[in-house]
This record gives structure tokens, sequence and C-alpha cells, in this order.
């Protein structure tokens, strides 16, 4: 399954590019990639492994619970779509049956139009959620089996910190030189920010807070190249450094020392935040842990990299990402008045939700303030999702 494993990792680098994927058609090439894919393994690698061993029987188990949490799920997302007469609509969704009561009383719908419903309260836009959702888990469907041996594992861990690495230094380079552009594209809404590819900030500091573990960790998994055995001479501790495998294992400090400096300029506070909640963890991690001469050089190596990314950020300029803690409070009470009114939306759709990707339409009755902007996202995935 190299191929497949190859055109994954392909999509995995390439998919944030054009503007953080985030644009209707990044998606949709992210969807009908997935979708060539699935067919092709279908044809080709979906045959029974002719070795027939126990593991490659074992890997296509999936537990019992998360299946059954998948399987509802998609089934939850195709009854939102699914025609109903609107007595049943009435009962199971009362909130959304006088939404479309507001659009006949307004002269928008008619009446006799409404015979049958949807859950949903825009069908089309909970068909393309459902769509990208099935996606996503097929490309994870994918990946799991592609992913057979060990090399694949670090093949594709390297591409994902290889992704990391392209995007702190890009957000980097645009950011100190003034450009602010995502390739010929200004970005007047983060110009004080690395940003990346990303339109908004805040993603670009989320894709770094999950590779920065990563990079760290495969940083980590080459530690035992760093434990000074006892006893030698001072000529064996010069040959020592000088082995070439110490010598490749120093270049993989770069990567997190990199994605870290890029998160603190993205000057997202709840990444920064996020950043060094992973390191207090790691070091809480090894310190429990057996106290080792391996778990002692990893803890040293930890408190090596974040004191080299917070002396490197102080060293560039640490003034700006300060004014981002002081300048306003940590507590958006804005954000806090969107979760408030989410809770509503979650009250009044109880069962089913208001459909996915319906929150832009279902939240403006609930809001109790004039914010003067179009509010299409709670701030808060497991809200949304909660609602819709």
């Amino acid at each position: 399954m190299t191929w497949l494993l190859v055109a994954l990792c392909l999509l995995l680098f390439l998919l944030p590019l054009p503007f953080g994927g985030n644009i209707e058609w990044a998606i949709f090439g992210f969807e009908a990639s997935i979708f060539i894919l699935f067919s092709l393994y279908l044809v080709t690698g979906s045959k029974k492994n002719p070795n027939g061993s126990p593991q490659a029987e074992e890997k296509k188990l999936v537990p019992l619970i998360p299946l059954w949490l998948i399987i509802i799920f998609f089934l939850a997302g195709l009854l939102q779509i699914v025609p109903l007469p609107t007595a049943v609509v009435r009962q199971i969704s009362p909130a959304g049956y006088d939404w479309r009561q507001t659009l006949v009383t307004s002269g928008l719908v008619d009446q006799a139009k409404l015979r049958w419903q949807t859950i949903s309260l825009s069908p089309a836009e909970s068909l393309s959620e459902l769509v990208k959702y099935l996606a996503f888990g097929l490309f994870a469907f994918l990946l799991s089996r592609a992913i057979d041996t060990r090399k694949k594992v670090r093949a594709l861990t390297l591409v994902l910190i290889g992704a990391g690495v392209f995007q702190s230094l890009y957000g980097l380079s645009e950011h100190f030189s003034g450009s602010h552009r995502i390739f010929t594209w200004v970005n007047r809404y983060y110009s004080g920010s690395a940003f990346g590819t990303f339109v908004n900030r805040d993603h670009y500091s989320a894709f770094l807070e999950m590779i920065f573990p990563l990079s760290l960790g495969y940083f980590l998994a080459r530690a035992d190249y760093f434990s000074l055995p006892p006893g030698l001479s001072l000529r064996q501790k010069m040959a020592w450094f000088g082995q070439e495998k110490l010598q490749k294992s120093i270049l993989f400090i770069l990567p997190p020392l990199i994605i870290g400096v890029g998160l603190f300029f993205s000057r997202c506070r709840s990444g920064i935040i996020i950043f060094l909640l992973t390191f207090f963890l790691m070091v809480l991690l090894l310190s429990v842990a057996s106290l080792s001469g391996r778990r002692k050089t990893e803890r040293r190596l930890v408190n090596l990299v974040v004191f080299i990314v917070l002396a490197a950020v102080i060293l560039i300029g640490i003034q700006p990402i300060l004014e981002r803690f002081t300048s306003q409070s940590l507590i958006d009470e804005s954000r806090l008045l969107y979760y408030k009114d989410t809770l509503g939306l979650i009250k009044d759709y109880p069962w089913l939700g208001s459909g996915l990707g319906t929150y832009v339409k279902a939240i403006n009755r609930y809001l109790e303030k004039d914010f003067y902007a179009i509010i299409n996202h709670a701030h808060n995935d497991y809200l949304e999702m909660a609602g819709e």
C-alpha cells in the first residue's frame, strides 16, 4: 500500500496551502481525491493478505463503541436531510417548524410547499457537511490501512513535521518581511501576526500546536544517542560525539524550535498557553516516570528546547506578543455571549439539532446583542456541533 500512503501524505502536506484548505474548491478537491483513492483501494487494495497473518486479520477489527458512535452520527445526519411529513417535524423539532413558519409569515415561502419538511434548516448545507465528514472518515480508514510498518509510521511523521516546519518558516518570513501575503494575496486581517498559508492566525496556531508535540516526541525518540556512557576516556568521548548517528539526531532539534517560534509569533493567546501546558505536561510525565539515565536525558532535552524557543522569541522581540495578553482581557466577553446564545440554541434543538452546517442560520434568533457581523461560528466546536 505504498502508493496509498504517498497519496495520503501528499494530501496532508498540500491541503493547508490554499488558504488553510478553508475554501470551497480546496474542500471539493480533498473530497474528490479521497473518494477516488477509496475506489482504487476497493479495486486493488482490499484483497485478502496472501500470508493470512493473524495481525492482518486483527487490524480489520473496529472497536465496538467508536463504531456505533460513528454509525449513530451518520444516521442522525441522514435523518436531518430526509423529507418528513410536517406533523412529524413539528413533534421532533418544534423550533425548526416555528423557524419555517416565520418564513411563511414574512411571505418568503409558500405554505403549500411545506407539506414535507426536513429537520435541517438547510438540507443542502447539511448534505455538504455530511459528505465532508464522510471524506474525513474515509481518510482515517485509508490511513489505517496504508500504515502497516514502523517505517511507514516514520514516513508519515516526517511528512507532518515537514508540513509544520514549512508553515512556520513561511509564516515567519512573510511576517518579518512585512508583506503579510499568502502567496499573492495580502492578508490585511492579521497583518501583525504570522499566519502561514492560513487566513486566520488561530487556525495557523492550532495546526502548529498539533505538530509541535509530534516533532518534539520524534526528537526525544532519538534521545538514546545523547546518553553518554559512563567511564569513557577523553578520546573516547570525542569519538562518541563524532558519531554520524548523533550528528544526524542533533538536526531533529530544529523542527520543534522552528515550530515553537512560529507558534509564538502567531500571537494566538490560546496557542501560546497550550504550548506552555504541553511543556509542563511532558516534564511532569518524564518526572513521574522511572528516573533512568534515558528519562533524565529526555527531560533535559525538553527543557533545552523550550528554553531555546523562549530565548529566541525574547531576542527577536517579545513586545508584540505581550501586547496580545495585556491589551485586552484573557476572557473575551463576546465569546462568552456566543456560548450563552448557543446554549439557548441547543435547548431548543435537543434531539437532532438544527442541521449540520446550519449554525449561521439558526443562531440569529438567539443573539441577545447586535454584533454588527454575521455570526457563523460559536468559537467552540463542541457547542456548535451540539447545536447542529
